[in-house]
């Protein structure tokens, strides 16, 4: 993995993670036997689909991934996943891909990578540091004018949609775009993020022109550039299809007014626990009326390119599905395993979310699921209801993640300055107790100290004479005076320093201390 990775988080220790990973086996026979086939379903599609993915990258004349994938026989070997949509993935979202593949490699397991492309969003969105009207000779000082930017936010995309439906741009409308952050990347003195970004920006070109979807691009160019590129992926939509997934979907649909409720008392209890009092964490809860109840499914329309939540109406043996109000399908008597089947036949689709998506992932395929902190947080909750509802215990899960920042130097400088700002009244007032700490520079601590110990003196000198009854004035005016010179020495090395500080606005202060600018801002050891 890259060194330049900060602020990792892992959790707990990786060094644990290998105690974790033997093949799970639910106590609960029917999920148990789905498991079984569902585990070899996923491993021979995703297989496909990663095939799918490389034909297309040949068609554009890009390299696809030589090394061997991560995969082998589920019932020999554990499988661990990780997923995340199909978005430009950020530093976070890299580490964790990293490092549950470097895991997997490294301990003979299959690594499975789910492609949200259920959820709404702009797939081709990412963050840059935008110059402005600035030019480059506006500010003589390059130290300088890294500071000026602003953050700024754009988009390879042209549609708000589906991840996966969503269109990348034309192949002259990326150039344009190119242009403008590459331009913006080398007035602030970012070369190697504007040669890669530019190279990342022209294949991006080629896969439009191949008519390749948003999700599609953006997959392909994370394993082109070596980012999970020995995992099999595959989408969310997919795996909704799957026969094992249709049956737990439909266990769900027999009991929906019970499995609500079960699911909202889990999330009131686990507030409580945690001391969380805002109702919408982890998840807002399931509503429920006289009409019906909600669930946590989406209904997707693949030939719309929408989603809209699922609502479930029971009135004695009828069951009917709605969505948005309108009924999409209706169950009559017992409701059987492929009862969902005519509804995928209209492009018409239930899937799983928020939590439910790690419960079907987790119950039917996972031995180790790799979160990031958001997810890490959310299926403890995930934990409890598992347990609670199917009576199983759950395959574990760990947490990976971590940072990169663009202007890592000023943000350090930023990081420093403000720390001055914030003891200034200290230093200017107590200067020794930050002594040999390298906050003063050689010069002037040396300068201080002499100061520090003439005020000690005439402090002293004043006691002895306030003891003998003699004048103090004399004292006083020397310790005020070493007072004003320590203060002025002190606001003479800082001020000048924090002047860059106080003149950012809120927007510069974000271009600095941002972490989500796209993987392609950052080379890295498997960059081509």
């Amino acid at each position: 993995m890259n060194s330049q990775y900060t602020e990792i988080q892992i959790g707990p220790p990786l060094a644990e993670w290998p105690s974790f990973l033997t093949i799970s086996s639910l106590d609960h026979s029917r999920l148990s036997e789905l498991r079984r086939t569902a585990r070899s379903r996923l491993v021979e599609a995703a297989e496909a689909f990663v095939l799918r993915l490389n034909a297309i990258a040949d068609d554009t004349e890009l390299a696809t991934n030589t090394a061997p994938l991560l995969t082998g026989d589920p019932t020999t070997q554990p499988i661990v996943m990780t997923g995340h949509q199909p978005v430009q993935f950020h530093s976070g979202l890299s580490f964790k891909y990293e490092t549950t593949q470097q895991f997997a490699a490294e301990n003979n397991a299959i690594a499975v990578a789910v492609i949200i492309d259920t959820d709404r969003g702009d797939a081709g969105q990412f963050s840059y540091p935008d110059i402005g009207n600035l030019s480059p000779d506006h500010v003589a000082d390059e130290n300088i004018r890294p500071y000026q930017a602003v953050l700024a936010v754009d988009s390879l995309a042209n549609s708000y949609n589906l991840f996966g439906h969503g269109k990348l741009r034309s192949a002259a409308e990326i150039k344009t775009l190119a242009e403008r952050v590459c331009g913006n990347l080398r007035t602030l003195s970012q070369p190697n993020a504007a040669d890669l970004a530019e190279k990342v920006f022209g294949d991006f070109g080629q896969l439009s022109t191949a008519k390749a979807t948003a999700m599609e691009a953006n997959t392909i160019m994370r394993w082109h550039y070596g980012i999970g590129s020995q995992m099999l992926e595959l989408p969310l939509s997919a795996i909704a299809s799957f026969p094992e997934s249709l049956m737990l979907t439909v266990d769900i649909l027999k009991q929906p007014g019970r499995f609500a409720a079960a699911y909202n008392s889990a999330l009131a209890l686990f507030r409580e626990e945690h001391g969380i009092r805002n109702s919408a964490n982890p998840f807002p809860d399931l509503k429920t009326d006289d009409e019906g109840c909600e669930l946590p499914f989406w209904v997707v329309d693949h030939n719309l390119g929408s989603r809209q939540v699922l609502k479930v109406q029971v009135d004695g043996n009828v069951t009917r599905l709605l969505a948005n109000g309108v009924t999409v399908d209706t169950l009559a008597d017992n409701i059987s395993d492929d009862a969902l089947d005519p509804m995928l036949l209209q492009n018409l689709q239930i899937v799983p979310r928020g939590a439910l998506i790690t419960v079907f992932l987790r119950l039917l395929f996972s031995d180790l699921f790799v979160h990031g902190t958001g997810g890490g947080r959310y299926d403890r909750f995930t934990d409890e209801f598992i347990r609670t509802w199917w009576n199983a215990e759950p395959p574990p899960f760990t947490v990976a993640s971590a940072s990169r920042y663009l202007f890592d130097d000023q943000r350090g400088e930023l990081q420093r300055l403000q720390k001055i700002k914030s003891q200034l009244r200290d230093l200017e007032f107590n200067p020794q107790r930050h002594f040999g700490q390298r906050v003063f520079s050689d010069g002037l601590e040396e300068r201080l100290a002499m100061l520090v110990q003439k005020k000690t003196s005439a402090v002293s000198d004043m006691k002895s004479r306030k003891e003998a009854g003699e004048s103090t004035k004399e004292a006083r005016q020397q310790i005020q005076a070493m007072t004003n010179e320590i203060r002025d020495a002190v606001a003479a090395e800082f001020q000048p320093q924090l002047v860059v500080l106080n003149s950012l606005t809120p927007e510069q202060h974000d271009a600095i201390n941002s972490r989500t600018y796209p993987w392609f801002f950052f080379a890295g050891s498997d960059s081509r």
